[in-house]
């Protein structure tokens, strides 16, 4: 029944996604693509109604699991208005306002919400971090992989998670260690090799379906590698039938310029906000 649900919810996100009538539908979307191919997750779906549902939240399952999704409770959340949000946050199953919660993905037009919540239960919430979600739009920016001959270019394996993990601003330590780990097992990924076979640049992909983590060791930049990846990867999306999209911060211009170089576009009147309720332990 779950698996038929998540199907169906599948279905109607998808409809959202190829009309791009909400950009937000992207971030639940990717999570009920790999759910429903029997990727690895650990989430359940909730829906405030069927079939016409205003709120999706994909929410963990496990607390205090060996990995980041685990250890940060973190709450996937599409929502179409304010109330409808605020309504399905009331209710008692959904969210323990006791406990250390990321609600990620909330519509900035909707924070108000989850903000009188917080005073509601009497709880600290923050933004984290403010962002911009990047859906590509058009591939003819993307480049050609034979441009580069010279590289060798092949996906990242367990071994590497430990290069990635030390390089990742959300990671060095065990449990982001966990989280690269199996974005490189069950995900794909690609990075360039330098001579000695150690990787210089790469790109991976998050469970709910994002292009993320992309970084180029410093003595290596600026030398095409980072948009020959996107590039890579974007194709390879496109061609699995993935919705093909990322996310940058607001203050990251030259991320943002290098997405959008390459035919990715955010809505003006759109922002995404990671906001934190209660400190984590």
């Amino acid at each position: 029944m779950a698996l038929e649900r998540n199907l169906r919810i599948s279905v109607l996100c998808y409809k959202y996604y190829i009309s791009c009538e909400n950009i937000l539908i992207f971030k639940v979307y990717g999570c009920l693509f790999n759910m429903n191919r029997g990727k690895p997750h650990n989430f359940d779906v909730i829906a405030d109604s069927w079939p016409d549902f205003r709120v999706i939240i994909c929410k963990q399952k496990a607390q205090r699991s060996l990995d980041r999704e685990g250890d940060f409770n973190i709450y996937n959340i599409y929502s179409k208005d304010k109330e409808s949000l605020k309504k399905m946050l009331s209710v008692p199953s959904v969210i323990n306002w006791n406990t250390f919660t990321l609600l990620a993905g909330v519509d900035i037009n909707h924070l108000d919400a989850v903000k009188e919540l917080c005073i509601f239960h009497n709880v600290r919430g923050e933004t984290e971090g403010i962002v911009y979600l990047l859906l590509l739009e058009d591939a003819s920016h993307l480049k050609d992989p034979e441009c580069i001959a010279e590289c060798n270019i092949v996906p990242l394996t367990a071994d590497h998670a430990e290069l990635v993990n030390s390089n990742w601003k959300y990671g060095r330590n065990a449990m982001s260690y966990n989280s690269v780990k199996n974005y490189i097992t069950n995900f794909p990924s690609w990075c360039v090799l330098d001579k000695s076979g150690k990787p210089v640049s790469w790109i991976l992909m998050y469970q709910h379906g994002a292009m993320g983590l992309l970084y180029t060791v410093p003595e290596h930049r600026r030398k095409g590698y980072a948009k020959l990846l996107i590039s890579i990867m974007a194709k390879h999306l496109l061609e699995q039938g993935y919705p093909v999209y990322c996310f940058v911060d607001e203050g990251n211009e030259a991320s943002y310029r290098l997405f959008t170089s390459m035919g990715f576009r955010h809505k003006p009147d759109y922002h995404t906000v990671w906001f934190q309720i209660n400190e984590k332990l």
